[in-house]
């Protein structure tokens, strides 16, 4: 995956005003729904917690507020960047790795949680097999550890939105993702039964609007 557009995505003077607003929300209400959503899903007060795509490291700050290990990682060098700034600026302690989902520099089974959000529907329509990032992500959980991945879900507002800025041509100019898709709740299911997770559990956030979609499965 090109990890320039990530760069320019989280390079300040070049970000869309649909990315800063995007945050804000994210900040505002969405992330705290995210993490106990999570912390739901795994049943633990504590431990490590990994994030593949982390991203600026606003998910990886909530949760080290809380008390759990965290560890971030990214393609994206200006992601970690403003990962390691946040951490800073909140005086939390975590660990930044630079790497690719489908290549991790991890060794197996060294986290009670793994997650990502926002991360997975990217790369259906960019052609690459979406089940072999969640297989990757699979091999570092610990034994008896979740793995949890939330997506945007089809028939959701943002998928209307999306859908009128494609229909008027702004999402170039205006959207983050050019490469964005929805998922079915049975889409999400097949990428983790591909990666041979078992007793799969997919359902909406309803807290969210409905914005979002989460599954998640334990690793026996």
């Amino acid at each position: 995956m090109d990890e320039t557009k990530w760069d320019v995505l989280y390079d300040s003077e070049k970000r869309t005003l649909f990315s800063k607003i995007e945050e804000f929300a994210i900040n505002t209400y969405f992330s705290n729904i995210f993490t106990n959503a999570i912390l739901s899903a795994a049943n633990i007060k504590s431990g490590s917690i990994f994030e593949p795509g982390s991203g600026g490291g606003m998910a990886c700050a909530d949760f080290a507020k809380k008390g759990f290990q965290v560890t971030s990682m990214d393609l994206s060098e200006n992601a970690l960047r403003k990962g390691k700034s946040l951490f800073k600026s909140l005086s939390l302690d975590g660990k930044f790795t630079l790497g690719d989902l489908f290549h991790m520099p991890i060794k197996d089974e060294q986290f009670d949680i793994v997650f990502n959000q926002g991360v997975m529907e990217h790369f259906r329509l960019a052609e690459m097999d979406a089940s072999a990032g969640v297989e990757e992500m699979m091999r570092v959980v610990k034994k008896n550890g979740t793995l949890v991945i939330l997506v945007p879900a089809f028939f959701s507002p943002l998928y209307f939105v999306y859908k009128i800025f494609k229909a008027l041509n702004l999402i170039e100019k205006y959207w983050p993702y050019t490469d964005q898709d929805f998922l079915h709740k049975h889409e999400l299911y097949e990428m983790m039964e591909k990666a041979d997770c078992k007793n799969i559990t997919i359902k909406r956030l309803w807290s969210s609007f409905f914005f979002s979609m989460i599954g998640y499965c334990k690793k026996t």
